[in-house]
């Protein structure tokens, strides 16, 4: 039990691991084509993963850096599948379907099936355009492993007991789907629960049942099953068990979830967790390593097995390894996410003493054995030689320029019932402003506008920081109010001190159409019913983010919505745009045009409130950017 429990979490941390690392990953069969794409890949190449599976480089045109178009296959990854060596480092670049010119390096290497036979190739593919490693890692969105199960198959039961002992047991509805039996047929046969359990894994299930009967805590057993239509299914059982006030075990509940399809993919991330060109290092809350890739050894020259069990500060150069403990304690005592390139100047040593600079995410795991911390951890001597010629050629607006074009989403979410769009006109070459549109649990959807203090590179890495922040808290927070404190704490601790955000952030609950908001000094947003009135004001409530490191951001709401309500979020560059003879735009102009436009689309009233701004200002040059974003509530 003990070994198919290892197996398990190896692969389900393999599964965790392509989600959460902070890089492009796709997966290309022999005749290169996409058979898999992660999140950062399908950003990177400005397609969606339904475009993407099962396409040769749909959409993309492909060429060296110097722009001349490739002779061979799609991604120009036949030398891998041919060889079964991996490549290193290729400069290439992609025109991505909206015209722009990405160049990426890249790294691959082959993807071998049980026989040892090469059935493609896995490559990492990094935007070099900017060069800037914490632009790479903070557009990782950290999705977990969960999300790619999508919906299960789950159904309960209640086992009742008399004396100890199993009297009755009760099966939810959904048992049929995930069985093929029936709750009529459980009952008719008692032991079914038990014949219906794949032979080699009946012991187990029998020692499980026996702990849950001794009233023992015990975690989930996952084992497999004969469904009714003779097909083997994998299942996951959760035991909730329940006493009465002299602690007797009455019953206890069960819930059954078909992970056969989780079991499939997890063989597959698992080659990948090996076959992935970055070293990944698993260790425990104590800092000893646990698991290690195979390209951890290519990395720093040790056998794996000389790594598993040796303290991390191994692969620490001297000079660091006495502070490095200091560092992991802090880190367990506030687990969180850290992108690659967050902290530029890092270094690792390998087995043969010489030292290289590196890129390391570190991504906490939460489970059964307590704390882990996934680092992935990359060679960057390459690309530190590429950023300073960049550096030297003055590269720098330009990658706060894209990172902005990154982070502004590209189209608005889809959503029955609402009308949602955005934009930004940034006044000078790169913009503070942002908007995000971010989904979240619950059937509900975050609407994001911010102002960042300044302009250029600075603020649009911090900018990108609490873009990064926001969508990963808002993975695990229903309410408001702890996503702003959480990133808050990351930016006081990480911002310089003439920096800030001012942000306000909309919860909008679509079944019950209605809003909870936070505003951190931002300006003032305003719902206006179908007539045109003033039916809500969602005002300042707090000190902007990364300024007080302790600062609380109450939350108003909720606040119901109605069918023809206009929700609309600005930035002070709508208020504060200045006509020829200095004066401002202000409220009352933006509000006459919001109900002047309210039964048109939300974006046409954007584009009408953008072009009265232009008017008014006349020739004189925008004084700050302009962003807005609008919500309409359909009948």
């Amino acid at each position: 039990m003990h070994d198919r429990r290892h197996s398990n979490r190896q692969r389900a941390l393999a599964a965790q691991v392509l989600e959460a690392t902070p890089v492009a990953v796709a997966v290309l069969d022999r005749q290169g084509r996409i058979t898999l794409a992660n999140r950062r890949a399908e950003e990177l190449l400005g397609r969606m993963r339904d475009d993407a599976a099962g396409q040769a480089n749909a959409r993309c045109r492909l060429t060296d850096a110097e722009g001349n178009p490739l002779r061979d296959d799609p991604l120009s990854f036949r030398p891998v599948v041919e060889s079964g060596e991996a490549i290193h480092g290729r400069t290439l670049a992609f025109v991505r379907d909206d015209g722009r010119r990405v160049l990426v390096s890249v790294d691959a290497a082959p993807l071998f099936d049980a026989d040892g036979r090469v059935e493609g190739v896995v490559a990492t593919l990094v935007d070099v355009t900017h060069q800037r490693q914490a632009e790479e890692s903070l557009r990782a969105t950290q999705r977990r492993y969960r999300q790619l199960l999508g919906a299960v198959t789950t159904y309960t039961y209640t086992v009742h007991l008399e004396n100890g002992a199993p009297a009755s047991t009760e099966h939810g509805p959904a048992c049929v789907t995930a069985t093929g039996y029936t709750a009529d047929e459980y009952a008719a046969d008692p032991n079914l629960w038990i014949t219906m359990v794949h032979p080699e894994d009946r012991q187990p299930v029998r020692e499980h049942v026996a702990e849950v009967l001794s009233g023992k805590p015990v975690p989930p057993l996952e084992h497999r099953i004969f469904h009714k239509d003779g097909s083997v299914r994998w299942i996951r059982d959760t035991i909730v068990q329940h006493f009465d006030e002299s602690g007797r075990l009455t019953h206890y509940d069960g819930l059954v979830e078909d992970i056969t399809e989780r079991k499939r993919i997890d063989a597959r991330f698992q080659r990948l967790f090996e076959a992935t060109p970055d070293a990944m290092i698993l260790t425990d809350e104590r800092g000893k390593i646990v698991l290690a890739n195979a390209q951890s050894e290519k990395t720093f020259g040790y056998r794996r097995e000389e790594l598993e069990g040796q303290s991390v500060e191994i692969l620490v150069p001297k000079r660091y390894r006495d502070r490095h403990p200091v560092y992991r304690d802090e880190y367990s005592t506030r687990p969180r996410a850290r992108p690659m390139g967050l902290h530029p100047e890092l270094w690792a040593i390998r087995k043969d003493g010489t030292e290289f600079p590196a890129e390391i995410s570190l991504s906490p795991l939460q489970t059964e054995e307590g704390l882990l911390v996934l680092s992935a951890i990359r060679d960057v001597t390459e690309r530190k030689r590429t950023e300073k010629a960049l550096r030297d050629n003055q590269m720098q607006m330009l990658a706060a320029q894209k990172i902005q074009e990154y982070l502004l989403p590209r189209e608005p979410p889809r959503l029955p019932g609402y009308d949602v769009a955005g934009a930004s006109l940034p006044a000078e070459f790169t913009a503070g402003d942002y908007f995000d549109y971010i989904g979240m649990p619950n059937q509900s959807l975050g609407l994001v506008i911010g102002d960042v203090s300044g302009h250029g590179f600075g603020p649009a890495l911090l900018m990108a920081s609490t873009q990064a922040l926001l969508r990963s808290l808002a993975q695990t927070h229903t309410d408001v109010s702890p996503i702003l404190e959480g990133a808050n704490r990351f930016l006081v601790d990480e911002t310089d001190v003439d920096r800030f955000v001012t942000l306000l952030y909309v919860r909008l609950d679509l079944p019950t159409r209605s809003i909870v908001y936070a505003n951190a000094g931002h300006p003032t947003a305003y719902v206006l019913d179908r007539e045109g009135a003033v039916k809500h004001r969602l005002e300042s409530l707090s000190l902007p983010l990364a300024i007080d490191g302790g600062a609380e951001f109450p939350c108003r709401g909720p606040l119901p919505l109605e069918p023809g309500d206009v929700l609309l979020m600005t930035t002070d560059g709508v208020l504060e745009a200045r006509s020829p003879d200095e004066s401002f735009f202000g409220i009352e102009r933006m509000l006459d045009v919001v109900v002047a436009n309210r039964a048109r689309p939300a974006r046409e009233i954007i584009e009408s409130l953008f072009g009265a701004v232009r008017l008014f200002s006349g020739t004189a040059k925008l004084t700050d950017d302009v962003t807005a974003v609008a919500v309409k509530v359909g009948d």
